[in-house]
């Protein structure tokens, strides 16, 4: 498949921050050996939620029947279009833009908060080595991870609690 790309420089990607029972779910990347929530990269054929969905369930097996999106800016969708061609996406919480290597190759990452209906998954085959839901108390000490997944977690714990 061919991924979205702006110029060599850079790649789109979607992640997403999942939350059940004040938890949220992370895997250790099996080449980063980091503990990140599930992302990946957007195919040129994809928008956003797409690709955002379909790399979750290639990584923990959550189909869309599973999760529900949380919006926490939805004044967007109210928009006029100028054609039914036209696609609105629901915003992201989170758009980031980081290095991936030393090449000056960068991502930008669209990220996502979404609740799911079961605390069952399973690994993608030659994925992620590990995947567990942690608290927030967990994920805060946790090791290695970074300032990005100790944030996202945080504040999609308190978006998830607001809607619930």
């Amino acid at each position: 498949m061919a991924h979205i790309h702006s110029n060599s420089e850079f790649d789109y990607t979607a992640s997403g921050v999942i939350v059940r029972d004040n938890k949220v779910l992370l895997l250790l990347h099996h080449k980063l050996h980091m503990w990140f929530p599930p992302a990946g990269h957007i195919e040129l054929d994809e928008t956003p939620l797409e690709g955002l969905f379909r790399e979750v369930e290639e990584e923990s097996g959550l189909t869309p029947d599973n999760l529900t999106l949380v919006t926490p800016y939805t004044d967007n969708l109210r928009l006029e279009r100028d054609t039914d061609k036209n696609i609105t996406q629901p915003m992201p919480f989170d758009i980031d833009v980081h290095a991936i290597g030393d090449d000056g190759h960068r991502h930008i990452d669209f990220a996502y908060i979404l609740i799911s209906d079961t605390d069952k998954f399973t690994l993608e085959k030659d994925g992620a080595t590990d995947m567990r839901w942690f608290t927030m108390e967990e994920i805060e000490a946790l090791s290695p991870t970074n300032k990005t997944t100790k944030s996202r977690a945080r504040y999609a714990l308190r978006q998830v609690q607001e809607v619930q």
